[in-house]
This record gives C-alpha cells, sequence and structure tokens, in this order.
C-alpha cells in the first residue's frame, strides 16, 4: 500500500447567502459544532483516527480524536468562489489537509466578504465512501434542526466565537493555490443494479475496468493513468485496496465481452441529495462534490450492497 493512498478525501461542500442581519457563518459554525458532537454519537468512525500497530498495519480507533473545526474567513465573495467551479478551480482555495493518524473528517465553515457562509465536510475515503457520508448528513441534518428548534427564542450557541475580535474589513486568510501533488480530477458514477450477487471478484474488477474506459473516453481524457482501487462491501468498512494499472486498461477491450452488463450513468445529485439548513428558510445555492487523489493517478470505488453495485471513477485532470 503507497502512502498517497492515505490523501483520498472526499468533500462536500454547501454554498449560503446571508439569510438575514442576524444570520453569520459564525453563529452557524456554533450551532454545527453542537450538532456534530451528537450526530458523531451515532457514527463514532468518523470521530476517529488511524493508528500505526507495532507489525506495521493499522487500526481504526473509535471516537478517539473527534472531527476538526475549521472557521477561516475569507476575502472573496460567495460569487466569486462558486464561479470557479466553472473554472476547474475550486479546491485550490481553502484547502485544509486530513491527517488520518489524527482525525479523518474534517468541518469547515467559511465566511465570505459579502457575508455569505459555505460549509464544507472532507472525510478519508478510507474510512466513508461519498454515500455512507450522505447518509451521515441526512442524519446530522435532522439532529441540528431539532437542536436549533429547541428554543422559542432566538438564541446564540454555546459555542459562538465571532471571528476572534477582527474588525468587519480584516480578513484572516486569502485565497491560495494548493501547491501539494493532489488532483481534483473528474467524476462519472455508474449504477448495477440487480446484479451484484452474481459477480464474482473477477467480474467486479473487469467491471471497473470498462467504466474507467467509459469515463476517460466522456471525459476527454487521452492519457491512460494508472487508477487505484477500494473495495467497499455493505458492512460500510474498506474490505480491500487494490491498483489497476495502464497496462489492464488498455486491453480490457482485448479480454472481455461487457457489453450485456449495462450500468446506469448517473451524478452525484442522483445520490447526495441532502439538503442542509442551518437557517430557516435558507437553502444551499449550490452543492459542490468532488474527490480528491494523489495527482497524475486515477481513483475507482465499488460499493456493494446486497444486489446492487455502484463503481464511481474519478479521472485526473491532465497536466499541460
Amino acid at each position: 500500500m503507497h502512502s498517497d493512498i492515505f490523501k483520498l478525501c472526499f468533500h462536500e461542500i454547501f454554498c449560503y447567502n446571508k439569510a438575514s442581519s442576524a444570520d453569520s457563518g459564525w453563529i452557524v459554525a456554533g450551532w454545527t459544532k453542537m450538532s456534530m458532537g451528537i450526530a458523531l454519537s451515532e457514527k463514532p468512525m468518523l470521530a476517529g483516527r488511524l493508528r500505526r500497530l507495532d507489525d506495521g498495519g493499522l487500526e481504526i480507533v473509535l471516537n478517539d480524536s473527534g472531527i476538526r473545526l475549521v472557521e477561516p474567513q475569507i476575502a472573496i465573495s460567495m460569487e466569486e468562489f462558486v464561479s470557479a467551479k466553472a473554472t476547474c478551480l475550486l479546491g485550490e482555495y481553502w484547502l485544509f489537509p486530513i491527517e488520518i493518524t489524527v482525525g479523518i473528517a474534517l468541518n469547515k465553515v467559511t465566511n465570505f466578504k459579502c457575508g455569505a457562509y459555505s460549509i464544507e465536510i472532507s472525510c478519508s475515503l478510507l474510512i466513508a465512501d461519498p454515500l455512507s457520508v450522505a447518509s451521515f448528513l441526512k442524519r446530522w441534518t435532522e439532529i441540528h434542526i431539532n437542536l436549533v428548534n429547541e428554543s422559542q427564542t432566538p438564541k446564540l450557541p454555546l459555542s459562538y466565537l465571532p471571528n476572534s475580535g477582527k474588525s468587519s474589513s480584516t480578513f484572516l486568510c486569502t485565497p491560495t493555490r494548493v501547491t501539494s501533488k493532489k488532483n481534483k480530477g473528474q467524476t462519472m458514477i455508474f449504477k448495477y443494479a440487480n446484479m451484484n450477487s452474481t459477480m464474482d471478484s473477477e467480474m467486479k474488477r473487469s467491471v471497473v475496468v470498462s467504466c474507467i474506459q467509459k469515463a476517460m473516453a466522456r471525459l476527454g481524457n487521452k492519457a491512460t493513468p494508472n487508477f487505484s482501487l477500494l473495495a467497499k462491501e455493505s458492512s460500510n468498512v474498506i474490505t480491500k485496496i487494490d491498483a489497476i494499472y495502464v497496462k489492464q486498461v488498455r486491453q480490457m477491450g482485448l479480454s472481455k465481452n461487457l457489453d450485456a452488463i449495462c450500468g446506469i450513468n448517473t451524478s452525484w445529485s442522483d445520490y447526495i441529495d441532502v439538503v442542509i439548513i442551518f437557517a430557516e428558510g435558507n437553502k444551499p445555492i449550490d452543492i459542490l462534490c468532488s474527490i480528491y487523489s494523489p495527482a497524475d493517478e486515477g481513483l475507482a470505488i465499488i460499493i456493494s450492497s446486497h444486489l446492487d453495485m455502484t463503481v464511481i471513477v474519478t479521472v485526473p485532470n491532465e497536466t499541460k
């Protein structure tokens, strides 16, 4: 297992305009800290970390470190940030690394100069796949709404820490580009219904390689990178970490005929359908999802249930 496998992360960002004069990311961050603590009691794995064993192996320490809360203030508007998505610059702003030996998830509440704010959840893909993160977010939303609505009158959360005494014209940070060897690629999702129980491991691997070929063709990637392969069963634990090499992808069409195996192309919105509302009536104006993998390497994830199988393929952006 190469060290870059530990850098695989899934990021989901919810973007909000300022709903009222009383609304702010600082207040939202305080409430999310409280509601997140309750939600993690039901999902202690996300509050854990990986610990190195004496024999060189790794184990998950449950509910050990919690989820780190970061509250940056950024000197651009929400409009500028959202527009970065169209120019493939999203992710070059405000990437906080996840060190899995310290904590495997991150909650980030960013305040923009226009008064808008964003809520970001980042998680190591070795611990939780995007579908299980979506399930956790749905439960967290329920807990958060109930917590905020417990009081009949508006009040500040116990963890309210408004910008540490800085004036409104002072920003703690400015946007910077990522200099680490990390890649935000393009992702395609394939779903195979009522087929998982009839596939052995070799056939699943063949299907994954076929998905990689389709993703590369449709996303216009001419180079053929190597891919890390994560296989996850219904037990919600990554059961296998493997690799798919360039040679396998190129020779796939010569060795297997998978025309009879038809997967449905889906998108993030088909899975990430959770609309998190932190302030009453204030729905997110945009929801951004991305997978980050080591530079120049792709990622394929198999998520298997009793009958269905989902394959998520992230193809790295070609370097110019």
